[in-house]
């Protein structure tokens, strides 16, 4: 189920916008909860962890603007869409990762297609989501540990050994350090150094060479990887850039 708030002090223009989401949640067959408000104030008291806003600027009392920089407080994820009926404040919606800006009147077809877009979306990031929490199986010669990908902080080679560094903690894993950059590279694992291989979720900071974990490791970029190392961080960060979009 997709919850969904509307909040605008005009009351014709919330009952249009209500009834057009829910013509189109019936024409697509799906499934949502729909939530108005009138105002930023109640908007934030009666907040659910909504996954879409639709949020008029100009109010009385608190604004959308205020009531969206309140939301970001409280919610990174929320898709926000401001609908208003005045213009000059892009750059402040930008401000607080407005998915989109509409002018009023805001047409059924530009509903439509904003819906369109922002489920599409919504979607995707579920899917990231989902696909980091997946679990791997890694050999320790004893067992077979199962972990969270987004568990997994980077593997080590070191005296012929393999050293798994998780929040879990470290463990020695009976595998080859190119065996588990095959087997993670779909999981955003790179391999910036013959001995080790990294989950890039887990990187804080990039330097010409090294690079620093959020559990605060830094690991070395060899020389001769630097270029195929930079290739995959600019689509790994261009992906991250569109998903945010």
């Amino acid at each position: 189920m997709i919850r969904i708030a509307l909040c605008d002090d005009e009351l014709d223009e919330l009952s249009i916008l209500e009834n057009v989401i829910k013509q189109y949640e019936e024409e697509r067959n799906l499934s949502f909860r729909i939530s108005s408000f009138r105002n930023g104030e109640e908007l934030i008291t009666g907040w659910e962890n909504f996954d879409i806003v639709f949020l008029d600027i100009r109010m009385g009392g608190m604004d959308g603007m205020e009531a969206a920089k309140n939301i970001r407080k409280k919610d990174k994820q929320v898709e926000i869409i401001f609908i208003t009926s005045h213009i000059g404040l892009t750059k402040e919606a930008l401000s607080v990762h407005a998915f989109e800006y509409l002018e009023k009147p805001v047409r059924t077809e530009t509903i439509y297609q904003q819906l369109d877009e922002v489920l599409e979306k919504i979607s995707q990031n579920k899917q990231i989501y989902t696909k980091r929490k997946d679990m791997v199986e890694i050999n320790t010669g004893k067992s077979t540990i199962r972990f969270a990908v987004d568990d997994i902080y980077y593997f080590e080679r070191n005296d012929r050994k393999i050293r798994a560094v998780t929040k879990r903690g470290n463990y020695v894993v009976n595998e080859t350090i190119s065996s588990l950059e095959q087997k993670l590279k779909a999981y955003d694992f790179v391999m910036p150094h013959q001995s080790f291989v990294v989950n890039i979720n887990h990187m804080q900071d990039y330097f010409k060479d090294e690079i620093v974990m959020t559990n605060n490791d830094i690991i070395p970029v060899a020389q001769k990887r630097s270029s195929e190392f930079k290739r995959v961080m600019r689509d790994f960060l261009q992906r991250q850039m569109d998903n945010n979009l």
